[in-house]
C-alpha cells in the first residue's frame, strides 16, 4: 500500500473513531487531522469534502459489521453471554451503530442502522434468540419482536459502559417488562381492541 493510500486508511479509521465517540455533528475534521498528524489539505486531497468523508466512514461502518457477523457465526452458540462478548470485545463498532442509532433523522444513518441490525439479526443473532427462549413462533414474528426489543436495547446502552454484564442486564430488565406487559390486564385488554 502506498503512503497516500496509508494516509486515507488512516483517515478513515481515526474518522471512525471519532464519528462513533463524538457523533456526526462534532466530527472535526480539525481534530481528526491532529490524531492523523496529517493536514486538513490532505483530508481535502482524499475526500473533497464531509459528505464524501461520512459516505467513507458508513462504508467502514459496513464492513466492520461484516466481519462482525462472521465472528459471530463462528464464535456464538448462545444468546448470553456470547453475543454480548462479542459485543463487549467490539466498542468503537457498537458505539459508531449508536451514533446512528440516535441521529437515525439522518436517512443515510438510518439506513445503515437497519441493514445492519437485520443482516445481524437474519446472519446469526435471532437463532440465538430463538433457541435462548425456546420460542416456537414464525420467525416473521420473531423478528418484529426482536426490533421491538432492539430499540429499547439501543436506547438504554451507555457508551461509557459496554461491559458484557452491562449490555446482558439492560437486555434482562427488557424482556423481564416485556413478559410482565404481556401477562397484564392492558395487554389482554389492548389485545382484544385489534
Amino acid at each position: 500500500m502506498s503512503e497516500i493510500e496509508n494516509t486515507r486508511q488512516l483517515w478513515i479509521e481515526k474518522g471512525y473513531e471519532h464519528f462513533a465517540l463524538y457523533g456526526p455533528k462534532n466530527l472535526s475534521i480539525n481534530k481528526i487531522s491532529k490524531t492523523t498528524g496529517s493536514s486538513r489539505a490532505s483530508f481535502y486531497h482524499h475526500f473533497g469534502d464531509i459528505e464524501v468523508f461520512i459516505d467513507e466512514l458508513l462504508a467502514k461502518h459496513w464492513q466492520i459489521t461484516e466481519t462482525f457477523i462472521h465472528s459471530g457465526r463462528e464464535h456464538c452458540r448462545q444468546l448470553m453471554p456470547d453475543l454480548y462478548d462479542l459485543c463487549e470485545q467490539n466498542p468503537v463498532p457498537l458505539k459508531f451503530a449508536l451514533q446512528l442509532f440516535h441521529h437515525r433523522s439522518t436517512p443515510e444513518f438510518n439506513f445503515l442502522f437497519i441493514k445492519s441490525y437485520e443482516a445481524i439479526a437474519k446472519s446469526f443473532a435471532l437463532e440465538l434468540f430463538i433457541n435462548h427462549f425456546e420460542l416456537i413462533q414464525n420467525k416473521t414474528e420473531v423478528y418484529n419482536l426482536w426490533l421491538t426489543l432492539g430499540e429499547a436495547w439501543y436506547s438504554r446502552i451507555d457508551p461509557n459502559d459496554l461491559t458484557s454484564a452491562s449490555l446482558q442486564r439492560h437486555a434482562g430488565e427488557i424482556l423481564q417488562n416485556l413478559s410482565e406487559f404481556v401477562n397484564s390486564p392492558l395487554y389482554c385488554h389492548l389485545h382484544k381492541k385489534v
